[in-house]
């Protein structure tokens, strides 16, 4: 009986105790979340902060950048900026070296009663892709025009009567015996038969001033 009358209380304070665990767990996992959801915020809050730094020093970075990068985003090209900035090209005193102007006075002297003797002539200008087999917008067109379209005849000679013409001239120099040379000579050597563009090489005797090789119809 003794034993008995004894549980209710034993039992009402393992009650009160469970109770009061229960709470003080509650207490402590609440303070975990906080304490997280804390540290979360702060590390959003900081990359936050960081990020607008870097976009703040982002900013001042270019408005430190040259001002190409500012002309490229204002669709104003390189060359464009330079040139708006002054002193980007320089006239050339003469149009041919003085070699070249020595054979065009010789041609002059030699042919031109006959024929209209032009100098440093586009390749493009007496030579084009043949657009009846390749259109102009194909690969074949594009790799055949850009082969020579940085290239000049030295001289081009036309029909005084109707500019048609007669025939194309290169004054082989020492600087045609380099090899990049000689094989830019063999394509448009192959270029011109192709064509149909009669090339004619030639040298210049410096002792006689005299062209040597030009082969005259």
């Amino acid at each position: 009986m003794n034993i008995l009358s004894a549980l209710p209380p034993l039992l009402f304070t393992f009650v009160i105790g469970i109770i009061a665990l229960k709470f003080l767990e509650l207490i402590f996992w609440e303070k975990a979340w906080q304490s997280f959801f804390n540290a979360f915020l702060k590390g959003v809050k900081d990359d936050s902060v960081s990020s607008k730094n870097k976009k703040k020093g982002s900013s001042k970075n270019r408005r430190k950048e040259p001002e190409v990068k500012e002309a490229v985003m204002n669709s104003e090209s390189l060359s464009e900026m330079l040139l708006r900035q002054g002193g980007a090209y320089s006239g050339n005193d003469f149009l041919m070296s003085p070699t070249e102007r020595d054979v065009y006075k010789i041609l002059e002297r030699a042919y031109g009663d006959k024929y209209y003797i032009f100098a440093q002539v586009r390749v493009v200008d007496v030579l084009k892709p043949n657009i009846r087999k390749y259109h102009t917008w194909t690969k074949e067109y594009q790799a055949l025009f850009r082969q020579v379209s940085q290239w000049h005849f030295d001289y081009v000679m036309c029909h005084k009567e109707d500019f048609r013409i007669y025939c194309a001239l290169e004054l082989d120099d020492p600087s045609h015996e380099r090899p990049n040379r000689q094989r830019r000579d063999r394509i448009l050597d192959d270029v011109c038969r192709d064509g149909g563009v009669d090339l004619k090489r030639m040298h210049l005797n410096h002792k006689c001033k005299k062209i040597e090789v030009v082969n005259e119809k």
